[in-house]
């Protein structure tokens, strides 16, 4: 037990809960930050960048908070509920910030309980049991208990991210809770820090004789439940999604044991903070399958579901045609939505789980014979694989995203997303919703979990417009009087938050919300646990994250941004689902994987920007220094651009921001050596041999590191003896006779080879091993006099000389580009620059005429043994060999092609890691301030992989990432084209 002690001076606040802007109020303010310092073991931050950064969730609501903590235990909880409660300060908990009811935006205090309460206890498999602290991410903990063939049960679609803290807070589902019910259904015990710092244990069917304080809530809770027993009976809605207010129908009839646990669950934070839970587990299924039911309406889509549900199924989850479309040109989704037949206004993704897979079969091949189940169904599949299974539940659980990814003020908002009734009635209510929203003249998004009758509708506003805000409430408003009629819950599985919390009285009546009250004061008399939530409800349109006073700023810049309006308009893209928070899988977002630190996430970086750019918060211009600080750890991956279901292009958004900073204060010592790198190699490489023994060095390093801050700890690229390009043209002429272009006596004609710089100062052998395989293709290669594809100017922020560099190359090969001849290149930095960045940043014809016929080698080659097979023949080797695709490969592209080349040789021994990016990030891992970092990111998937590898070979197309793969590991990876060129059996050129 834990007691406060009233040692400070309480804090006053004003009647909105906000802190007040007296300066007596600004010195108590700071006597609650030094008493939190000097108690907290973990981070107290109250600066303008963190307070900006914790002002919004996934929700369309932004409050600014007094500051931020991340206790790295209970002491440390207890110690901040204290010094809050003491000073008056609300305390709002917060695990991924993934809600979107503003659940996890308020005055006061945040408690991030994600950074460092994330620990796992020993797993009882006889008892099926685990405990967890509530920061673990739910895809983490049941990556840690597949060892034991056990998963904790309810499957969010934010599940990358989503914490079992926020999962309790918010009593979550998933896809499968008609098997699997809501996590109040698997938690067994939980502790909890009440508002007096008191650490109190609830377990399962708390007696009303357990001594202590969980004994004595226990019996005051049987009390209330008692009181209004009838009332609880009459007005809680009889769905299978119901989590609003306070969840009085889960604590029994009278008599009966409470189970605190099961009304703690779902209350959001207001009455306690969860600290350490005891939850159940399950078996995986053994088998599952999919059939996707293809439908011309929505209606007709969901008029099928009670047939469908006939059939014992795990799942039926909608997906309607917005997100259909935005997938088909969304590039991480388009090459994985072959499942999809024609055009569909709605799919029923259908799951069954059994234990053989001829078992699933023969279910979904019943289902897809019911006529009643299936007879307005224009097309079904059944999918069997895991693979393409997989494919189909990504594209499920982008969805929110995928809404959200046009351009433009109008978005499908949620505010009405949760409502829920039974499935049996759910076309019914869905076709007088979509009345509703008829009348008021507006659209909506809708998916999700068709089984249980909780459809997220989502209506697209603009919600910097008064009068789309007053349409807001009456649509809400209406909504509420519909599921009323219908029987159904507002509230099915997303919590009240602010959003909803205002209808709480409406659904539930006086006389519940009277006990609704009466819990919150039993649990939190000082009601600073997450005030105006559930209890005293502030109105659904107050402290809006837009509204009709936000502006923008417009700034000059050297980007092109169509549809998105500048920067200020790509970074509102998002939205605050948070799937830049993923660890286990993809890309995005290499700094957060290694500090675990909301600031490092794409999230946090386009929510600074916003703000600056706007007329709102505490953050002021792109000149603002706090933005320094938020940006420094992107390492321009580009892996957002793409796996960010909204497509923030963080890159471009921070070259954009160094190029501001550079034209206001110049560029720094080590931003001009890195930008004028290609001329500094150009000129060492005349005396390749001294060069390499100067730059790698002791003496040398040492000073680069004083000097340029560039870490001696990795050493400088060794210079080659021979630049590609020499050796280019010694081939040329020796092929030839002669150094000019002719007309080409090659069958397929010409090709350009763009020579990047690391190519040819560095790793010429990667720039012949590609000649070779093209001359093989029968094509001439041709070398023209390009420069530097500006990669280096862009990553510092000299746009203006990349924009040069960009216009010299586009010259150079627009004569060709005109004729067809397709330009391809080895250095996905390099050559995709002239696809991502090159019509944007010159906004001419002429570039993107060029971009159009640009290719990555493995592209192209492989289309060219597509197109002509037995023109390659490769020597096999039964070796393993792993992949590692280079970030923006991966991001633009993809890494198909390469497995492909690959696996002409190696067959199925080829695998590609899952491994995010290397950490290198051009001059990244060489800096001084960022070598551990870099490290760190390796560390995580790739570098580990490599080691364990049981593989002989290792490729990768990146140069930096072969940098950082060696240095780290000791292994020496290699180009694909080096492993295609050296395995050709047919003919040398």
């Amino acid at each position: 037990m834990s007691v406060c002690l009233n040692d400070r001076p309480q804090l006053p606040v004003t009647s909105s809960g906000t802190l007040p802007a007296a300066s007596s109020g600004a010195s108590e303010t700071g006597a609650l930050v030094d008493r939190l310092r000097s108690r907290v073991k973990g981070d107290v931050r109250f600066d303008r960048l963190s307070r900006t950064l914790y002002a919004t969730d996934a929700s369309i609501y932004e409050i600014t908070p007094a500051g931020v903590v991340m206790p790295k235990d209970v002491d440390d909880v207890v110690a901040v509920v204290c010094a809050c409660g003491d000073a008056g300060t609300p305390v709002i908990a917060r695990g991924a910030g993934t809600g979107l009811t503003g659940g996890a935006v308020g005055h006061g205090v945040q408690l991030d309980l994600s950074r460092y309460m994330n620990a796992i206890g020993p797993v009882d498999v006889e008892q099926r049991t685990v405990e967890v602290q509530p920061g673990v991410v739910l895809d983490e903990l049941n990556a840690h208990l597949a060892q034991y063939e056990l998963q904790f049960a309810p499957d969010v679609a934010t599940a990358s991210r989503a914490t079992i803290g926020g999962m309790i807070a918010n009593n979550s589902c998933g896809a499968h809770s008609i098997v699997y019910g809501r996590t109040v259904d698997h938690v067994h015990a939980l502790t909890v820090v009440l508002a007096d710092g008191e650490v109190v244990t609830f377990e399962r069917a708390e007696s009303a004789t357990v001594d202590g304080r969980a004994g004595s809530i226990a019996r005051h809770l049987a009390e209330i439940r008692d009181e209004h027993a009838d009332e609880i009976e009459r007005r809680f809605p009889k769905v299978l999604r119901s989590s609003g207010g306070y969840g009085l129908d889960r604590l029994g009839s009278r008599g009966q044991p409470i189970d605190v646990t099961k009304l703690i669950c779902g209350s959001e934070g207001t009455l306690g903070i969860v600290v350490a839970a005891t939850i159940g587990l399950i078996s995986p299924p053994k088998h599952t399958g999919l059939a996707i039911l293809h439908f011309e309406s929505l209606l007709d889509a969901l008029t099928a579901t009670p047939a469908i549900l006939k059939h014992e199924v795990a799942a039926v989850e909608l997906v309607d045609h917005l997100i259909v479309n935005a997938a088909r040109s969304n590039p991480a989704l388009a090459s994985r939505s072959g499942f999809i037949s024609g055009r569909p206004a709605a799919l029923l993704i259908v799951e069954f789980f059994d234990e053989s897979e001829q078992t699933v079969a023969a279910r979904i091949e019943r289902l897809v014979r019911d006529k009643e189940a299936t007879a307005k169904a224009y097309a079904s599949s059944a999918i069997l694989d895991l693979k393409e299974q997989s494919d189909v539940w990504n594209l499920r659980t982008c969805g929110l995203g995928l809404l959200m990814s046009k351009p433009g003020d109008a978005q499908p908002y949620a505010f009405v997303e949760d409502s829920a009734v039974d499935p049996l009635r759910l076309a019914d209510y869905i076709e007088r919703f979509g009345q509703i929203l008829d009348r008021e003249g507006v659209t909506a998004g809708y998916y999700a979990h068709a089984s249980v009758g909780c459809i997220h509708v989502r209506p697209v506003l603009n919600l910097k417009k008064a009068n789309d805000v007053e349409k807001m409430r009456r649509i809400a408003e209406s909504i509420s009087d519909l599921a009323l009629e219908f029987g159904g819950a507002m509230t099915g599985e997303h919590g009240d938050g602010i959003v909803r919390s205002c209808w709480s009285e409406k659904m539930y009546g006086p006389q519940i919300t009277r006990a609704f009250r009466q819990v919150k004061e039993l649990f939190d008399p000082a009601g600073i646990m997450n005030p105006h939530k559930i209890v005293d409800p502030w109105p659904m349109t107050k402290h809006l994250r837009y509204g009709p006073d936000y502006q923008t700023r417009t700034i000059k810049t050297y980007f092109d941004y169509g549809e998105h309006g500048g920067p200020a308009g790509l970074a509102a893209m998002c939205s605050g689902v948070g799937q830049c928070r993923q660890r286990q899988t993809g890309v995005m977002c290499p700094s957060f994987v290694a500090t675990n630190d909301e600031k490092h996430t794409t999230r946090a970086r386009a929510n600074a920007l916003r703000v600056a750019l706007s007329n709102r918060g505490l953050l002021d211009g792109l000149d603002d220094p706090q933005l320094a600080e938020v940006m420094d750890l992107c390492l321009s991956c580009k892996a957002c651009k793409t796996e960010c279901p909204t497509g923030v292009d963080m890159a471009r958004l921070k070259a954009e921001y160094l190029a501001h900073r550079v034209l206001a204060h110049g560029a720094s010592r080590r931003a001009r050596l890195i930008c004028d790198l290609p001329d500094h190699l150009a000129r060492a490489s005349r005396f390749p041999r001294v060069a390499n023994i100067i730059a790698r060095s002791r003496i040398v390093r040492a000073m680069m590191e004083r000097r340029f801050e560039l870490d001696r700890r990795i050493m400088p690229p060794k210079l080659a003896t021979q630049t590609f390009r020499s050796w280019f043209r010694r081939h040329r002429k020796k092929a030839t006779g002669q150094g000019t272009l002719h007309e080409s006596r090659k069958p397929n004609g010409k090709v350009v080879y763009f020579v990047d710089t690391w190519t040819n100062y560095l790793t010429p052998q990667v720039g012949i091993a590609a000649v070779k395989l093209l001359e093989h293709a029968g094509y001439e290669v041709l070398c023209l006099g390009t420069r530097c594809c500006g990669r280096t100017a862009i990553s510092q922020g000299m746009l203006g000389e990349a924009k040069q560099l960009a216009e010299f190359n586009v010259r150079r090969l627009v004569y060709l580009a005109a004729r067809g001849v397709p330009i391809v290149g080895t250095e996905p930095s390099c050559i995709l620059t002239f696809v991502d960045e090159y019509p944007d940043l010159l906004s001419t014809p002429t570039a993107r005429l060029v971009a159009s016929r640009v290719r990555t080698i493995e592209t192209f080659l492989q289309n060219e043994m597509e197109k002509h097979p037995d023109r390659f023949t490769f020597e096999r080797s039964a070796e393993p060999m792993l992949y590692h695709a280079h970030c923006h490969q991966k991001a633009i592209l993809g890494s198909d092609g390469a497995i492909n080349l690959l696996a002409r040789i190696f067959g199925d021994g080829v695998s590609e890691i899952d491994s995010g990016c290397c950490g290198m990030a051009g001059s990244f891992g060489h800096e001084l301030e960022h070598y551990d970092v870099a490290a760190t990111i390796g560390e995580q998937r790739l570098f580990p992989a490599v080691r364990r590898r049981g593989a002989a070979h290792v490729a990768t197309s990146g140069f930096s990432c072969r940098q950082q793969i060696e240095h780290h590991t000791g292994v020496k990876a290699r180009h694909v084209v080096e492993y295609l060129a050296e395995a050709l059996t047919d003919g040398d050129h």
